[in-house]
Formats: structure tokens, sequence, C-alpha cells
């Protein structure tokens, strides 16, 4: 495989740190983008340095869900305009690009969800999503700017900020104390490691100009419990858990993914189990915090 040069928007971020070490790894020229580096997506002006290159891979987003219902004007206008901006650096390099979407279908229909499944705005961060797919599909159409979508499910791994629920449940189980809303939805759990090889599969196809959405995720769903219950074993404690019984807007129960699209097309599938995925969290944590 010939080496590329992929720009990475978003790069400092938790995705972005993993998808960097692979794709350098492999011998591609990586081009970090982030506020940090004194890029703004939402600044085209900022963008005028980045020299020509073949992929991008574009993250730079919020996704903290609860956050996008106090902050819906910041989340839309970084989210979407920030898309923009970044579909118009590939259509003047006739690049191709990775868009880093997510779960995109509300309350599922049926399980596994399969790309097909209706998209449902069913809170205003996948509301921001599903309207910056939207825009990638203009930009495929008109310029032939090529495109992969990757709707990743629910992401974790080691580095992950602490208001995400596996983060937050490792730090509860070490507290001995946790406080959350409800131990019942399930979700399907893909790690960031994996995450970041689905990246690197699509970077590396670079075939005709095409316009694909691909899930990302695990193809099982374990609920809050579950991973609670993981997590004790693991650890070897136990916590005291207090639930608010809060439930929130739109609250999906169970969420499967089916990625048989990206394994046939891709050569794509998870290799990190949940169980590998909490016991390297926790070792992380445990070393960092003197355990």
């Amino acid at each position: 495989m010939l080496a590329k040069r992929i720009v990475v928007t978003g790069s400092s971020g938790f995705l972005g740190t993993a998808i960097i070490k692979l794709l350098t790894s492999k011998g591609h020229t990586v081009v970090p983008v982030s506020r940090k580096l004194g890029f703004d997506i939402c600044k085209p002006e900022t963008l005028k340095t980045v020299e020509p290159f073949d992929v991008m891979i574009h993250l730079a987003a919020h996704t903290f869900v609860p956050d996008s219902y106090n902050r819906t004007a910041e989340f839309f206008t970084i989210n979407i305009n920030g898309t923009l901006n970044a579909l118009e650096l590939c259509k003047t390099h006739q690049a191709k690009m990775i868009f880093a979407s997510s779960y995109v279908y509300g309350q599922p229909s049926y399980l596994p969800v399969d790309e097909q499944h209706p998209v449902n705005m069913w809170n205003p961060y996948a509301s921001s999503k599903i309207i910056s797919e939207q825009l990638c599909h203009v930009y495929h159409r008109e310029f032939d700017v090529p495109i992969d979508v990757l709707r990743i499910f629910n992401i974790y791994g080691p580095g992950q900020n602490q208001s995400f629920l596996i983060p937050k449940i490792i730090k509860g189980v070490f507290d001995g104390q946790i406080n959350l809303e409800t131990l019942i939805p399930k979700r399907d759990f893909v790690h960031v490691n994996d995450v970041a090889q689905a990246f690197l599969n699509c970077a590396e196809n670079n075939s005709i100009p095409t316009y694909t959405t691909y899930n990302v995720g695990s193809g099982v769903s374990y609920s809050v419990q579950q991973i609670i219950d993981k997590t004790e074993h693991i650890a070897g404690r136990k916590v005291q858990i207090t639930c608010s019984e809060k439930r929130r807007a739109n609250e999906v129960l169970d969420v499967v993914a089916d990625y048989s699209k990206i394994k046939h097309e891709k050569h794509w599938h998870p290799h990190i189990s949940i169980d590998q995925g909490l016991k390297e969290m926790i070792e992380v944590y445990k070393e960092k915090n003197k355990i």
C-alpha cells in the first residue's frame, strides 16, 4: 500500500490520538489539525496553510450528547459549519473524506441495525451529524468528492473523558460510589483502537469516487448494569449505586450494530472484546491513580 498524506481534524482528541498513532505506524504522513495547533475548523482562513493531501479524516466535533441540549447552537455551529469547511478543503485538493458520524437511527425498528435503517433526528447531536452527512452527500454528488461515512456506535477506551459512561463507571467502582440515571439501557460498545482500524482501512482503500455509509460497532449490546458487573468483577471491588431514574428525552433502550457491510467492503471487524477493553482501561486507571 502506497503511503498517503492524511489530514486528521480533531487530531488532539480521544479518537484522533488513536488514529494518528495507527496511521503513523503504517507509514502514512499525518497532518494534524486542531485548535491546539492554531487551526479552527470553523474559520476557513486558518486552514489555508494546509498543503495538498490525499485523504481527510474529519473528527473535529462536539460529541457529548447531554451537552447538545444545553449548548445546542454551539453544537450545530461547530459540527455542521466545521464539516462544511472540511468538505471545501477536500474539494479544493480533490481529496477523499472519511467522516466520523454517529448512531443516527433513533429508536430502532429492528435489531441489529443496518445502514438501510431510516435515520432519525432523535437528539440535537444526532441531528447535527445527519445534517453533516447530507452535506457530505451534496459534495460527492456535485463535486465528486469521495466520501466514506462511518457511523460509530458507542466508542470507549483509555483516555476517554470521564463524563462518558464507561470511564465514569470505572472511577465510581474505585471510589466505591456511583450516581447514574438508570441501569437499563443497552449499548453497542466498540473499542477506540478498533474504530481507528476502521478509519485506516477506509483511508487505504481510495479507489473510484463513491459515497458510502458504514456502521462501526461490535454487534453485541450490554446494559449499564452489565458493564458495572463486569467492572466490579475485573477490579475485585463492589460499588454503591444510586439512580435518579431520570430518563433522557427519546431514550433508546437497546442498540446493536450490523457491521456486515464494512466487514465485506473494507475487510474490517472488531477484535477487542468488552472484557478485554475494560481490563485495559482498569489497568490504565490504576496506574494513573497509583492504586
